[in-house]
């Protein structure tokens, strides 16, 4: 049977996050985003923007939680549509910058409601030093809305940051996370990844029940 454009796409919708699966997570991060006028529905021209905290970093990297906080900030994620079949949606995004950020401690994030605020992004990216930073050369956003979650993917090239000389390949590693509408006020979508390798290492899953709520 010969498959429309449309079910072709939706037949790849569960092996979206599978490349980062048989990869080795690095950085798991979780948080909360946001798209210009509220998602859903995601329209042209719209801007995806995220925040949240690192909650672990495996080698090769390095990091020191109880001298720094960890935050991370998207941004500059810019729609190029969805494609709607049934009751999900499938988004593309054209460009996007992705930075984790170090600070002192005690961390002073809060996301506050409806971003952006007094609060959010500002206490995610005040910082004293760049921990990693990077662009997205491609991101796609899957999202069900009668189970209320999805996933999406990224992949990055890294540019600088603390950790950038540790990096054997800066280029090609992904970001994969699941997603679910539980979030803050104005917030759309609750998010819980990780950054993967670049090469294929080992399966290593990221859960749920291992993120704890962590906004004020």
């Amino acid at each position: 049977m010969k498959l429309t454009p449309i079910l072709a796409s939706l037949a790849l919708v569960p092996f979206i996050v599978a490349p980062a699966m048989a990869q080795q997570s690095v950085i798991e991060i979780s948080g909360h985003s946001w798209e210009t006028g509220a998602f859903p529905p995601s329209n042209p021209g719209d801007e995806f923007q995220a925040v949240g905290i690192v909650n672990d970093v495996l080698a090769p990297l390095f990091w020191q939680p109880t001298i720094y906080s960890y935050t991370f900030y998207m941004r500059g994620l810019i729609s190029i549509g969805e494609t709607v079949f049934g009751n999900t949606r499938i988004v593309s995004y054209n460009g996007g910058l992705f930075t984790i950020y170090r600070d002192g401690l005690p961390s002073n994030h809060d996301y506050g409601i409806n971003p952006p605020n007094a609060t959010s992004p500002s206490t995610f990216t005040d910082f004293n030093a760049l921990y990693l930073d990077g662009f997205f050369t491609d991101f796609t956003l899957t999202f069900n809305n009668t189970t209320g979650s999805g996933s999406f993917t990224g992949t990055l090239n890294f540019t600088g940051g603390v950790v950038y000389p540790h990096l054997t390949d800066p280029n090609g590693w992904t970001l994969g996370s699941d997603i679910r509408g539980f979030s803050p006020q104005g917030y759309d979508l609750e998010l819980n990844g990780a950054v993967y390798t670049n090469g294929p290492i080992s399966v290593d899953g990221t859960s749920w029940g291992n993120v704890k709520s962590l906004y004020r």
